[in-house]
């Protein structure tokens, strides 16, 4: 048994011992497992409510409350849900709601939140300043993508974006494009930098660009709600950064890797819940897909959904997006998959300046050891 597994052990077994005392001979049902897990258990999202993110909402359903000054959006716990002293769940929005901030740097700054949406390579790029670990997944292939005007730009293969000439337009501080460039794919003048969510430079330059976005989500919208392309939708085409070779999970529910054994007891029962709520939103989407449409109205920013974009996300989400990892659980995620990853990643920290431990691999951003028990897609 490895020296965290050991201490998160002696932690259950402390728990445990708390309770029983503070019980004085109580019902045996007053265990631990009632009083383990925060009150208010609050989460940080990386972006707007978004169907990539619905699996946590499902955690609270359709009739939560939402706050427009804070963007939050909290309830009580679902009853199938409740485990470890749970009462209510606060999910926050992120990206320009917490002004770009990262999520790791947040989650350090406020000690309310437990769970925090943290890329693999962003777990991996802070384990040396604000460490994280995974302790379960969301998606199993990442929808982040580089899309483009396929009547402007002719490209059937990554290498074909860098002869184009074309700006690209991205997120400052992804990860993924120093691969891009690595690879060739595209070269450093293409790049900018100034991206911050909206669609007005892709619509002010005529689709004139390369740009980021989540396949799941401004696929539909370009082709079929933005009117870019002289004044009207039009088709756009794409890659997927994962079939680049750039193999992210992302949003990764995460927590401080320094309240790792903290949590752990809690992480214990509350994993394989995260897991579960993820397969019942799949086995029944409509509700809180379409309180995600409202919410969005609510908090009345830039960024909507529609029914049409969350049904075409939906078919993404069947065709892989949405798998099981190779322990058949909806939960943990593959090791060497985060290796390979990783192997990728340290040259571009490297060149970047970016300090990490010597031993940065897979056991240092994720742990698997919470889902045992988590249930699978059918």
């Amino acid at each position: 048994m490895a020296p965290r597994h050991i201490a998160r052990y002696v932690a259950v077994l402390l728990a445990v011992g708390l309770v029983a005392a503070a019980c004085s001979g109580g019902d045996d049902d007053e265990s631990a497992s009632s009083t383990v897990c925060p009150t208010n258990l609050v989460i940080q999202t990386d972006w707007w409510p978004e169907i990539e993110h619905i699996g946590t909402y499902q955690l609270i359903g359709p009739n939560g409350t939402s706050d427009p000054e804070t963007f939050r959006y909290s309830g009580p716990i679902q009853e199938q849900y409740k485990v470890g002293g749970i009462e209510t769940v606060e999910i926050r929005a992120g990206g320009d709601a917490i002004s770009f901030s990262p999520v790791t740097s947040v989650m350090y700054e406020d000690s309310d939140i437990t769970l925090g949406y943290v890329n693999t390579s962003d777990a991996a790029k802070d384990a040396g300043t604000n460490a994280v670990i995974g302790v379960a997944k969301t998606l199993d292939i990442n929808p982040q993508m580089v899309m483009w005007n396929p009547a402007l730009y002719d490209i059937s293969e990554p290498a074909d974006m860098a002869p184009t000439g074309a700006r690209f337009l991205y997120f400052d501080g992804s990860t993924y494009v120093d691969f891009i460039v690595s690879s060739g794919f595209m070269t450093e003048d293409q790049l900018d930098p100034s991206y911050a969510g909206a669609p007005d430079q892709f619509i002010e330059s005529n689709g004139g660009i390369i740009q980021q976005g989540f396949a799941t989500n401004e696929i539909y919208k370009y082709e079929n709600e933005i009117e870019w392309n002289n004044g009207a939708p039009a088709d756009v085409s794409f890659f997927l950064i994962h079939d680049l070779g750039f193999e992210d999970y992302p949003a990764m529910y995460s927590v401080r890797a320094d309240r790792l054994e903290e949590l752990s007891p809690c992480l214990e029962l509350l994993v394989p819940m995260l897991a579960q709520a993820w397969v019942d939103f799949f086995e029944n989407p409509g509700p809180i897909a379409d309180a995600l449409i409202s919410l969005n109205a609510e908090y009345n920013t830039y960024w909507e959904l529609s029914t049409g974009i969350n049904d075409k996300a939906l078919e993404m989400f069947a065709d892989g997006i949405m798998a099981n990892s190779p322990d058949g659980t909806y939960c943990s995620m593959d090791e060497g998959r985060v290796n390979g990853l990783i192997e990728i990643l340290k040259p571009t920290f490297d060149n970047r300046g970016i300090e990490y431990p010597d031993d940065l691999s897979a056991a240092t951003v994720v742990d698997n050891s919470f889902c045992a028990g988590a249930p699978g897609l059918s």
